[in-house]
């Protein structure tokens, strides 16, 4: 019987192999984690093997997995090489865009390279901070900003919502114990804000164990068991839980992905970005 594997499937496996998580992978992808787990059976059945093993803490490749990763990336980089070639376009100049940490590293790297494959003339300069900060210099340092903040705010062109949650060490089970102990974000930040506001107005005792600029060593402090911390859940780090309205913490405020352009008519380059971006992000909310 003639078996023909989607290409989606295949680009789904190589990603969760590389990222270890389902639903890091959904984030890379722009899928739902219901999605994504859905094209993992799909593959399987078709390959008549199981190629991940899923545990607690990260999913691993079989060892029917590790034979077939190597033929599916060379059969996604082919598909994309071939796609590239044929949508090449003559757009030059440069670009400057601006991208929260968590995105830049997690979310965007296999989105932009596939810009720089077709728009080869384009030279991408990314900047990583804060949205705030990033905002502030729109139209004088940056081109492009991708900023993440509360749901409704009515400014940019809204690509995709966030769920906003707590998250602490996945190796226990979390115990509400006064006061908390926090890993947060630097001031200002949006995140920082709406923790700390949160647990004020519930009555929670609180304190700052430890800040960072860097949204890695909070979240990293946050894995270690030594503090709780506020996640985006797309883009969380391995090694944290995400903890649901059962355990005794208040609500936080949805959060939203927007891109936002700089001021007068943009260049061709800034526009075949800001359109690469928005088409990428845009296909499906991120999971949670």
């Amino acid at each position: 019987m003639l078996r023909n594997i989607d290409i989606d499937l295949l680009r789904c496996f190589v990603t969760i192999a590389e990222l270890r998580s389902f639903t890091r992978a959904a984030a890379a992808l722009f899928r739902s984690q219901s999605t994504v787990s859905s094209q993992i059976r799909r593959l399987e059945e078709l390959a008549g093997q199981t190629l991940l093993q899923r545990s607690p803490h990260e999913v691993l490749l079989t060892r029917a997995g590790e034979q077939f990763l190597g033929y599916a990336r060379r059969i996604v980089a082919l598909h994309d090489e071939a796609l590239d070639v044929v949508n090449a376009q003559s757009v030059s100049g440069r670009v400057r865009l601006a991208v929260m940490d968590d995105y830049a590293t997690i979310v965007l790297p296999e989105t932009l390279a596939r810009f720089a494959r077709s728009h080869p003339d384009v030279e991408l300069e990314v900047t990583t901070g804060f949205t705030r900060d990033l905002l502030n210099s729109l139209g004088e340092e940056f081109d492009l900003v991708l900023a993440t903040q509360k749901a409704g705010d009515g400014r940019g062109e809204v690509l995709r919502r966030e769920h906003t949650a707590w998250a602490c060490s996945d190796r226990a089970a979390f115990l509400l114990e006064e006061p908390l102990q926090l890993a947060v974000l630097k001031a200002p930040n949006m995140f920082r804000e709406w923790a700390l506001a949160a647990l004020d107005e519930a009555g929670l005792r609180w304190r700052i164990l430890f800040s960072s600029s860097s949204i890695g060593a909070v979240e990293a402090m946050a894995a270690s068991g030594a503090a709780l911390t506020v996640v985006k859940a797309g883009t969380a780090r391995p090694g944290l839980q995400l903890l649901g309205p059962d355990s005794g913490l208040p609500a936080l405020p949805a959060s939203e992905i927007a891109l936002h352009l700089a001021p007068g008519r943009p260049s061709a380059a800034v526009a075949a970005l800001s359109g690469f971006l928005a088409e990428a992000l845009s296909e499906e909310t991120t999971p949670g």
